[in-house]
């Protein structure tokens, strides 16, 4: 009985959709979004938290002001240790829509667990990110 109820228990988790591809399901906790951003030829990333229903975009980090740079931060831009300019963001989203690329690397970090998003899709892959309920059998039959 207990294995039934795990089985059809609904969990909250990370859904990455993409047309022509199987579910992917991530764990609903922070995670961070790299990739190497195309004309500054340098790895950027974005952290995001798990809000009940919404991605919470908190941080940004890249190395050189540039196209594409954020103009709005809470607060003065921060300089990390690593020598990364850090703005707070604090954007809310209910999805998160990205085009997968090996050009770019696109890749999910999550407990120190790397996700090559560019490894799972083939370039320009239209992929989207939300948060849902879903049982461990629809997870483990890609439902």
């Amino acid at each position: 009985m207990v294995l039934l109820f795990l089985f059809f228990f609904p969990e909250r988790t990370i859904k990455l959709e993409a047309e022509g591809y199987e579910a992917r399901y991530l764990p609903d906790e922070t995670f961070e979004l790299h990739w190497i951003h195309s004309i500054e030829n340098s790895e950027w990333y974005e952290v995001y938290e798990v809000n009940e229903d919404a991605f919470l975009l908190t941080n940004t980090y890249f190395e050189t002001f540039g196209a594409g740079v954020p103009h709005d931060s809470e607060g003065a831009p921060e300089l990390t240790e690593e020598g990364l300019v850090k703005f707070t963001v604090n954007d809310t989203y209910d999805a998160l829509y990205l085009n997968v690329s090996k050009n770019v690397e696109t890749t999910i970090i999550q407990n120190q667990k790397e996700y090559p998003l560019y490894e799972f899709y083939e370039t320009n892959t239209a992929l989207e990110m939300k948060i849902v309920n879903t049982t461990l059998i629809q997870r483990i039959t890609g439902g």
